[in-house]
């Protein structure tokens, strides 16, 4: 039988968000960098910058698309019984669908024997 555990889903959604908010740190470090280059008149190019802030940009709405998973799973596992777990009554249906088939089988076998 399967066991739905939200946590599962809750934590592999926060270790993406994790590696974006890394990434994210990483891009916020590029962006300061590029800033102190163009205030010491450096050779700050403009096709960086746009590209950096292009990914900030985009590592931004991957950020808020997995905020709202996190969101989302913690709202379904309040719905989830006391005990932190549910069934998933489609695959234990299958399977006792399953078990009936082979004692019909089975039992048909006696039969013809």
């Amino acid at each position: 039988m399967i066991i739905i555990t939200p946590e599962e889903d809750a934590e592999q959604i926060q270790q993406a968000l994790a590696t974006v908010y890394r990434e994210l740190g990483e891009l916020r470090e590029q962006l300061v960098f590029l800033k102190e280059e163009a205030r010491n008149g450096g050779d700050a190019d403009a096709k960086d910058v746009k590209a950096t802030v292009a990914s900030l940009r985009s590592s931004l709405e991957t950020c808020m698309k997995l905020e709202t998973q996190v969101a989302e799973c913690r709202r379904k596992q309040s719905l989830i019984a006391q005990g932190g777990y549910a069934l998933d009554l489609d695959a234990a249906r299958t399977e006792i669908g399953c078990r009936l088939d082979r004692l019909r089988h089975c039992s048909r076998a006696r039969d013809f024997s």
